[in-house]
C-alpha cells in the first residue's frame, strides 16, 4: 500500500508538472501556425499609436527619478507617448522630483490621489479616464529594455483579440533561485498565452487597452491577476512578449526573503483567483483558474505525500523506486534548465544550477504549505 501511494502520488504530480507543460506546447505549436496564417503582423510603416505610460507610486524618492529616466532611454517616439505618475499620497519629496521634471518640459502628468489604499485605487482613478491607443503600466522599481514598450505595443496591434500583453520578467539579483524562478514564470506564462490565450502577467511591466479595464476593488491585492482574469473572462486573450525585457529591482536578495516574499505574494494570488466569478466566462477560463487553484494548493499536497512515502520505501525492499522517480524529475528538469539561454548559457556550473533549481523546488514547496489554508474561506469575503 505504502508503493502504491507513492506512485500514485509521484505519477500526478509528474502529470502536474511535466505533463502540463507537454500539453501547453503541443497546443501552442498548433495554436501559432494557425495564428501565424491568419493574423497580419503590426503594421511596420505609418505613425506609431498614442499610448499612456502610468508609475503608480507612493513614497518613492528613492526610485522616481531613475524611472522617469529610464522612460525617456524607451526607442518609442516622445511625441506619441505622455507618462502619468499616479501619486498615493507620498509624504516625502517624490512629487517634488516628479514636478521638477515637468517643469523641465518632460512630457509627464502628476496625478495625486490622496489616500489611496493600494495600487488598486490608483489605477481607477487613472485608467479609466485615459483613451489613448494602448496604456503602459509598470512600476517605480522596474527599468524597461529601450525597445520594451515598442515592443509590447507591436504585440497588441499584431493579436487583435489581446487584451492585455505582459513582459519578460528579469530579477536584479545574485540570488540564482528567484532567477530560476522567474525564468520558470516566463516559461510557463508564454505557454499558456500561446496555447490557451490565458496567460499571466507581472505588474512590473505590462501593456492593456483602455478596453480591458475594469474598476478593480479597492482591497484587490493583485491587479496585474485580476485585469488579466477580468479580461480572459469577457473572451479576450492576455499574452506575454518574450521581446519586451523588464529589470525588478525589489527582489529577494537572501533565501529568507525569498520565502517571506513568495508567500506574501502567493497569498494576494490566491486571494483574487479565488474571489473572481464569471459564470459566463468562456470553458477555458474556468479550466485554467481551476489549474492554477490546483497548482497553488493541490500540489504541494501531492508533493508531501510524494516525499513521505518516498522517504519511507527507503527501509523497504522497494528501496529503488524513489531513487528511479527522482530521476523521473530531475533529468528533464535539468535538461530544460541548461537547454536555457538565460540560465544554461551565462557561464553558470552544472552543480550550481543543479543545486539551486533543487532548493528553489523546496523552497517553493515550503512557501506554499506556509499559505493559510484554513483561512481561505475568508479570502473570498468583501467581494
Amino acid at each position: 500500500m505504502l508503493l502504491i501511494g507513492f506512485l500514485v502520488a509521484a505519477a500526478l504530480l509528474w502529470a502536474s508538472v511535466f505533463g502540463y507543460v507537454a500539453v501547453l506546447l503541443a497546443l501552442a505549436m498548433r495554436r501559432g501556425a494557425a495564428r501565424s496564417a491568419s493574423t497580419p503582423a503590426a503594421p511596420n510603416g505609418g505613425e506609431l499609436p498614442a499610448i499612456a505610460v502610468v508609475v503608480p507610486v507612493r513614497n518613492e524618492e528613492k526610485f522616481i527619478a531613475a524611472k522617469l529616466a529610464d522612460l525617456a532611454r524607451t526607442d518609442y517616439p516622445s511625441k506619441r507617448m505622455v507618462t502619468f505618475v499616479v501619486d498615493g499620497g507620498s509624504t516625502d519629496g517624490t512629487a517634488a522630483l516628479v514636478e521638477a521634471e515637468r517643469a523641465r518640459g518632460a512630457a509627464i502628468e502628476l496625478v495625486r490621489v490622496e489616500g489611496a489604499r493600494g495600487k488598486a485605487e490608483q489605477l481607477n482613478a487613472i485608467l479609466g479616464r485615459l483613451h489613448h491607443d494602448a496604456i503602459i503600466v509598470t512600476d517605480v522599481d522596474a527599468s524597461l529594455d529601450p525597445t520594451c514598450i515598442r515592443n509590447l505595443v507591436d504585440a497588441l496591434r499584431s493579436d487583435p483579440m489581446a487584451a492585455i500583453v505582459g513582459a519578460r520578467i528579469r530579477p536584479a539579483t545574485s540570488l540564482l533561485e528567484e532567477r530560476i524562478h522567474w525564468w520558470l514564470l516566463n516559461s510557463l506564462w508564454w505557454l499558456e498565452g500561446e496555447a490557451l490565450g490565458a496567460a499571466a502577467v507581472s505588474g512590473v511591466c505590462y501593456a492593456m487597452r483602455p478596453s480591458a479595464f475594469v474598476p478593480l476593488p479597492a482591497d484587490c491585492t493583485a491587479e496585474d491577476i485580476r485585469l488579466a482574469l477580468g479580461s480572459c473572462a469577457r473572451g479576450f486573450s492576455v499574452r506575454l512578449c518574450r521581446t519586451a525585457l523588464a529589470t525588478e529591482w525589489r527582489v529577494p536578495q537572501t533565501v529568507r526573503d525569498f520565502l517571506l516574499f513568495r508567500r506574501r505574494r502567493g497569498c494576494g494570488y490566491i486571494r483574487e483567483l479565488l474571489r473572481a466569478r464569471a459564470p459566463a466566462a468562456p470553458l477555458r477560463w474556468h479550466v485554467v483558474r481551476l489549474l492554477r487553484l490546483y497548482h497553488f494548493l493541490v500540489m504541494p499536497l501531492l508533493a508531501t505525500a510524494a516525499v513521505a512515502s518516498g522517504l519511507a520505501l527507503y527501509a523497504t525492499s522497494h528501496w529503488y523506486w524513489p531513487t528511479m522517480i527522482g530521476l523521473a524529475f530531475a533529468v528533464p528538469a535539468l535538461v530544460a534548465l541548461f537547454a536555457s539561454t538565460t540560465l544554461g548559457g551565462d557561464g553558470r556550473r552544472w552543480w550550481h544550477l543543479s543545486f539551486a533549481a533543487g532548493r528553489l523546488a523546496g523552497l517553493t514547496w515550503l512557501s506554499l504549505l506556509a499559505l493559510p489554508r484554513a483561512a481561505l474561506p475568508t479570502l473570498i469575503e468583501g467581494e
